[in-house]
């Protein structure tokens, strides 16, 4: 999937890991996919002031393909987050099911 990655160039990501921090000019969390440069992916450039905010991760190039591939191109910025928020939703949710099944008294039903 790698040399796919210049499919990627004009995307719009919003930036929501632990170690984002806003720009440094213009304090935008957003930004763009540019170009290949050297041995990296892809470069990311502020959405706003176009400045140079560093490099694709090569794990993230590949999941952005593939998640264009499945669901088309996005009409507005993909959001990045920590794999601890997706970690911290997926076990809150199994630890609401679980409680429900093991208390079905606690589960309303509408008549």
């Amino acid at each position: 999937m790698i040399n796919d990655a210049p499919l990627l160039a004009g995307l719009r990501i919003q930036l929501e890991r632990m170690k984002d921090v806003p720009c440094g000019v213009c304090g935008q969390m957003v930004v763009v996919v540019g170009q290949a440069a050297g041995p990296h992916v892809a470069s990311l450039h502020c959405a706003t002031c176009d400045r140079h905010r560093g490099w694709l991760p090569k794990t993230i190039a590949d999941f952005l393909l593939e998640t264009i591939s499945r669901f088309g191109w996005p009409t507005e910025a993909i959001t990045i987050r920590n794999p601890e928020f997706a970690q911290a939703n997926a076990t809150a949710l199994w630890v609401h099911a679980r409680s429900q099944s093991q208390h079905p008294e606690l589960v309303m039903k509408r008549n």
